[in-house]
């Protein structure tokens, strides 16, 4: 498209958008560039936006409807579909690699970050190709877990999520363990530890191999790592990736990301 510009970050993951005012319609070619985008890429980068609730909304149906998000104590107060990623209303930062709400039936497609308050140091996202990691894994597991599937439910953990949320998202919801991007047709590892279990398998059992499945599959070369400005907006393809937030920053400053997850396909293998 004329004025658009998407330059790789890393040869496997991460590009950067320039010539995209996301505050303003997008029409149908654009939105079909960007579609396309991230389906090669996993991880767009805007610089310098700056968006109204209502704007960023807009934005994000470029790339799917937006999805309820489930932990509802931590919505934007008067847009139920905006989660604020903030630590002084309790929430801690997810530095465990996952991909967000797999219990749904339709997981997202993606999920879209936006910068509004940012620390002079640390606080980053980090992204992971599971399109590559499935690639370089032997091809006898690459098999085995083509095989498997898991059951996702609503995690336990966080202590703070509504009755009301739990009744609604706690599935359980049957996914494959390897999933094919739906535009870019290429196979990637699909599973949230805290969310899922390996159907047929001891939890304790489908813990620890989900956990080492993580620490043998992530290396330096399939992440991109998001150092963020304000204005920033970050989108994720939950299809193909894991990611996870840099704790490492200091708290007595502001972290605030505004979240968006959109709908994306049912999983399949």
């Amino acid at each position: 498209m004329s004025g658009i510009t998407v330059t790789p970050l890393k040869p496997s993951i991460g590009a950067e958008v320039s010539g995209v005012d996301l505050s303003r319609p997008l029409d149908a070619a654009i939105r079909e560039t960007l579609a396309q985008a991230l389906a090669e890429h996993l991880a767009l980068v805007f610089h310098d936006q700056e968006l109204t609730p209502d704007q960023y909304l807009a934005a994000a149906e470029a790339f799917g409807p937006p999805m309820r998000q489930h932990y509802s104590q931590h919505h934007m107060p008067g847009y139920a579909n905006i989660g604020l990623v903030y630590h002084r209303n309790g929430q801690r930062p997810a530095e465990r690699w996952h991909t967000d709400h797999t219990n749904r039936e339709r997981p997202p497609a993606a999920t879209i970050l936006y910068g509004v308050e940012i620390p002079t140091k640390g606080g980053e996202t980090s992204v992971a190709s599971m399109r590559v990691a499935y690639n370089q894994l032997p091809e006898g597991e690459r098999r085995r877990l083509e095989a498997m599937r898991t059951v996702n439910t609503l995690d336990t953990d966080h202590h703070d999520t509504k009755d009301e949320d739990r009744e609604t998202f706690s599935g359980p919801y049957i996914h494959p363990m390897i999933r094919t991007h739906p535009l870019h047709g290429s196979k990637a590892v699909y599973f949230h530890s805290g969310k899922a279990v390996i159907e047929g398998m001891d939890p304790d059992a489908s813990r620890d191999y989900m956990a080492d499945l993580i620490e043998r599959m992530v290396n330096p070369d399939i992440v991109y790592t998001h150092n963020w400005r304000k204005g920033d907006v970050l989108i994720i393809d939950d299809r193909a990736t894991m990611h996870r937030a840099h704790g490492d920053y200091d708290r007595n400053e502001s972290r605030v990301l505004w979240r968006i997850i959109v709908e994306g396909d049912r999983p399949v293998l």
